[in-house]
């Protein structure tokens, strides 16, 4: 897994070298309303995922996002349900506040899946590291997307990178959840449309960014 990640971060990484102004605002905004969500007793972060997390955003494109809150109700859970009145206030909060922001964009987030920190944190207090799937979403979320209020569970993510056992029992469970994602049909147009967004806008992109994509629209992706 750990030369598969290497490849999607090092393309993840050059296309941000591209961020729009849109990304831009975009990030500024989410950043703020996890603030203002914090303010009001809420402790919330975000990995955000497609085009944003690629910075290649337009005034029409959608936000994909993972939540990651501490929930008590729920505290025994790797995620809450969609009817939590917590995650359903957050996602709301959220949604309000970053349109807030940007006025006239009114722009759609779809919450892909949650993680409970307040189960994280149990779960490495108690040792229930191994088998964990919650444990492995919130790592391999890490690796996949663009973090608003990273210092919020970053801690929990050194603590599995430096657990041996733990990096062993992922590799296949992440490597296959990686390499699934990377292979899809919406992946795949995603690349083809940020290429035209970076040249409709006069720019040309550089010999070795068109070969590492190209890899990647051929398949030629190993783990």
């Amino acid at each position: 897994m750990a030369n598969l990640i290497e490849k999607y971060l090092t393309l993840k990484n050059r296309y941000r070298n591209y961020d729009t102004k849109h990304a831009l605002k975009r990030m500024q905004a989410f950043r703020l309303a996890v603030q203002e969500l914090s303010n009001k007793g809420y402790q919330v972060a975000l990995e955000l995922l497609g085009s944003i997390n690629f910075g290649i955003v337009e005034d029409c494109s959608d936000v994909d996002s993972i939540l990651l809150h501490y929930c008590e109700l729920h505290k025994d859970e790797g995620s809450c349900p969609d009817d939590c009145p917590n995650l359903v206030f957050e996602k709301n909060e959220i949604v309000k506040l970053v349109n807030r922001r940007l006025e006239d964009e009114n722009i759609k987030v779809d919450f892909l899946d949650n993680i409970n920190l307040k189960f994280v944190d149990n779960s490495l207090r108690k040792g229930f590291i191994i088998d964990n799937e919650a444990l492995y979403r919130l790592l391999f979320y890490r690796n996949l997307g663009r973090p608003v209020n990273r210092p919020l569970f970053i801690p929990y993510c050194e603590q599995l990178e430096d657990n041996p056992e733990f990096i062993k029992e992922i590799l296949p469970w992440a490597s296959e959840a990686l390499t699934g994602y990377l292979n899809t049909n919406q992946h795949r147009l995603s690349f083809n449309k940020y290429n035209e967004r970076i040249l409709s806008r006069g720019m040309l992109l550089p010999k070795e960014l068109e070969m590492e994509l190209k890899k990647y629209l051929e398949g030629d992706i190993e783990s």
